[in-house]
């Protein structure tokens, strides 16, 4: 993920026993075949429920590779119209998310927890390389071609917000399966896992709304250089 492969033991998280199928699940088969299962049955939960696999290393690394391929083949398509279009497609992809995000444990959180991918449409604005493909854009701002310290920072400081709350929810909850075991708990679980299941369109809203900013804010630089 961004020129860092990770290993299983760079995980901010600790990971459940792999169930007889190689699978590590969420709820395993041994709390399946405890005291709990027949409960989490009755909530509409099975053992092998999406939500409840919890992908292993390979299977986010062919995530990652596969959302690179297809932000490839996008930025073919725009570089074919483009020049088709204004002869010129010099364009370089700028990450509003980059290497300080994703190469650590906000990013392990973002890809394993969120199912947010650094290569998606939602990180990306293709930028100019050159004033000829900048005319042809709309005047949009020339590619920094480096990250940005202070927007780096000002990321990792947002993103981290969304994190920290996600901690903290995750603690109290833990924390009253432990003082009133998990039958009695099942409310403040599903309350969990909704507000869980909330978040990536929260954090996807934030970017949205911080993406032409951060753009504006590089073409005012570039103004006064």
């Amino acid at each position: 993920m961004f020129g860092r492969r990770k290993t299983p033991g760079d995980s901010a998280f600790p990971l459940p026993p792999v169930d007889s199928d190689g699978k590590r699940r969420v709820f395993g088969e041994d709390v399946f075949a405890g005291r709990h299962g027949a409960m989490l049955q009755a909530l509409g939960f099975s053992l092998n429920d999406a939500a409840n696999i919890i992908p292993d290393q390979a299977e986010d690394e062919r995530r990652i590779k596969q959302s690179l391929a297809t932000q490839d083949a996008r930025r073919t398509e725009i570089e074919t119209e483009m020049l088709r279009a204004h002869g010129h497609n010099a364009i370089r992809p700028f990450f509003v998310l980059s290497g300080p995000v994703w190469n650590g444990e906000l990013g392990q959180w973002l890809v394993k927890v969120m199912h947010l991918l650094p290569y998606d449409d939602w990180n990306i604005v293709y930028l100019p390389m050159d004033r000829a493909t900048q005319a042809a854009m709309g005047g949009l701002p020339l590619h920094p071609q480096q990250s940005i310290d202070p927007i780096d920072e000002l990321m990792c400081k947002q993103i981290g917000g969304f994190y920290s709350q996600f901690k903290e929810g995750k603690q109290k909850v833990d924390a009253h399966v432990r003082e009133v075991g998990i039958s009695a708990a099942h409310d403040m679980l599903d309350k969990f896992v909704t507000y869980v299941d909330q978040m990536p369109r929260q954090i996807l809203d934030h970017i949205a709304i911080v993406r032409p900013k951060i753009i504006e804010l590089i073409a005012d630089v570039q103004s006064r250089a």
